[in-house]
């Protein structure tokens, strides 16, 4: 390996997806969805009867495949952006840097930006590192702890 080439493992890869609890929203939605899609209707009860209605399941199926699918892959060779239809690499040699707005990071392009989805920026740190060395050192965000519900003492 020569000495420019980064070795993938050394740096790590790094992927930033949805939490696994998210996948509760899919089963909310499977729940909400379900009697609407099974009702009976009319006077005349012949038990399940499967109709357009049925299509209403796909939401929450949809659903669990959007938060499965939705990630940002980080490597030494690029950034992958994951999206439910379709992905986009950005290697590192058209990534300019990087942009926060608010809540969101964006990869800064030539022709634009990209939003990368599931990264924070309390993860920079982590995509930092694990870019290899092409973006600069950002240091770690300290951790945020719930306020203490015990009453001081004077």
């Amino acid at each position: 390996m020569s000495a420019g080439a980064a070795n993938p493992n050394a740096s790590g890869r790094r992927v930033f997806r949805l939490p696994g609890l998210t996948y509760l929203v899919a089963v909310f939605l499977l729940f909400s969805v379900a009697p609407l899609a099974f009702a009976e209707t009319g006077a005349e009860s012949a038990g399940a009867v499967y109709g357009p209605r049925m299509l209403l399941l796909l939401i929450p199926i949809l659903a669990a495949a959007f938060i499965a699918r939705t990630a940002t892959v980080v490597d030494p060779s690029g950034v992958v952006v994951r999206a439910l239809l379709g992905s986009r690499t950005l290697p590192w040699d058209k990534v300019r840097g990087l942009s926060v707005s608010g809540r969101a990071v964006y990869a800064v392009l030539g022709a634009g930006a990209v939003r990368l989805p599931c990264v924070r920026v309390a993860d920079l740190a982590a995509l930092s590192r694990a870019s290899g060395g092409h973006l600069p050192d950002v240091a770690e965000a300290p951790p945020k702890y719930a306020p203490s519900r015990r009453s001081r003492r004077r």
